[in-house]
């Protein structure tokens, strides 16, 4: 997930499946550590870097939730150091970020950082976290041109999927299952929004896609009037949408749609996915939207039994349902964590130990691989949709 212009493998103690109950440390201060006792009285410092206010918060609090769950686990298992948490609120603002990055770089204690959320933020702060030395595992920013800000770069890593294979997994979907008559492409303008929506237009138009529009068309996400699109999309006679953009400007965007009497199929990324595009159009606009991702959501009643162990633990530990890349944030603090588990309790070690010994990680989002560019190696896609005012899966996509 870019907002740019935005393990499973648990320690032995635990179990393969033994999320350990206890209350979530820390409440809402920006510091946190569960119960448990550390290698005598050590204690090691990993940070949270995201959006808490803005916007997008909602985004970056389920990361952060799911990153408090993995330390609370850790330090319950009561083996090795005690895992402290602190949280850097950068409100999804690249700008932001630039500052709070050294804010946590002159933070001597911190060894390695979950996040940054989105990608904007994260091209942000990818070259002086690269001269810290400061290992960073991103639970969600997908721009496919992360890696190559530091050339031969080593702190950079994600366990989620790039925008190419995002936009190749909707490409397929819609050539292969909606098959529309023609597609009305709209973004935001922002890093995220056009790279992804510019992709998924040239992916789809190869695999036999009629664009309504001869380019994509645009909205400015600060206004609340999105007219001039949506009367150019309904003038287009597209009877399929595809948004990039984020989950509060969708949900106005999809309301407006209908309002204006579009009643075409809508179908956005990942930035999308959150429930917070359901309460700004209204459970009635949202139904039947298709959103997509290259996560997987944790639901009571999800196949996969390690996604059902994580939500229950989840909704009883904090108090609220895991929401969209919870599952990321907790397998991309798990994995810092087992590095420190291991013994690497300072900045170089463990971004060697993750460079040099990390092999591959059994997450609840999926197994954790990273590529030598910092890249995660799994290719799964999902798509969701808005029904009886909830989300829910709807569809695999086999990525190729």
């Amino acid at each position: 997930m870019t907002r740019g212009a935005m393990g499973w493998k648990l320690f032995a103690v635990v179990g393969a499946l033994g999320l350990v109950a206890m209350g979530c440390g820390g409440g809402d201060e920006g510091t946190s550590a569960g119960g448990g006792g550390g290698a005598q009285g050590e204690t090691v410092t990993i940070a949270f870097m995201g959006a808490l206010t803005g916007d997008s918060a909602n985004l970056g609090i389920n990361i952060r939730d799911g990153v408090r769950l993995a330390v609370d686990n850790a330090n319950a298992a009561g083996e090795g150091p005690t895992i402290v948490l602190k949280e850097f609120d950068t409100a999804g603002d690249p700008a932001q970020a630039g500052t709070v990055k050294d804010q946590v770089i002159a933070d001597g204690d911190v060894i390695g950082v979950v996040g940054p959320a989105f990608s904007g933020e994260t091209k942000a702060v990818i070259p002086a976290f690269e001269d810290a030395g400061l290992v960073m595992v991103s639970p969600s920013a997908t721009n496919k041109d992360l890696p190559n800000i530091v050339s031969g770069g080593r702190v950079f890593h994600r366990v989620i999927a790039d925008d190419a294979l995002q936009a190749d997994g909707i490409a397929t979907y819609l050539a292969q299952t909606v098959r529309p008559a023609s597609v009305a492409y709209v973004h935001d303008n922002t890093e995220y929004g056009k790279g992804l929506t510019d992709d998924v237009a040239a992916l789809s138009g190869n695999q036999g896609v009629k664009a309504a529009t001869p380019a994509p068309l645009t909205l400015d996400p600060e206004a609340q009037d999105f007219s001039a699109t949506v009367n150019a999309v309904v003038s287009s006679g597209a009877d399929v949408v595809f948004y990039g953009g984020y989950y509060s400007e969708a949900g106005r965007f999809k309301k407006q749609l209908t309002d204006a009497g579009y009643t075409g199929t809508f179908v956005s990324g990942d930035g999308s996915l959150d429930p917070g595009f359901i309460a700004t159009a209204g459970p009635q606009f949202a139904e039947g939207a298709r959103l997509t991702c290259p996560c997987n959501l944790a639901f009571p009643t999800s196949e996969n039994e390690k996604l059902r162990a994580f939500f229950q633990q989840h909704s009883e530990q904090l108090g609220r349902e895991p929401g969209l890349y919870s599952p990321e944030g907790y397998d991309a603090a798990n994995i810092l964590i087992e590095g420190i588990k291991a013994g690497n309790t300072d900045r170089a070690s463990l971004l060697s130990w993750l460079e040099e010994d990390f092999t591959n990680y059994e997450g609840v989002s999926k197994t954790v691989e990273f590529a030598e560019n910092g890249n995660v190696t799994s290719r799964d896609f999902f798509v969701f949709q808005v029904k009886d005012g909830k989300l829910a899966p709807l569809e695999t996509v086999n990525v190729g």
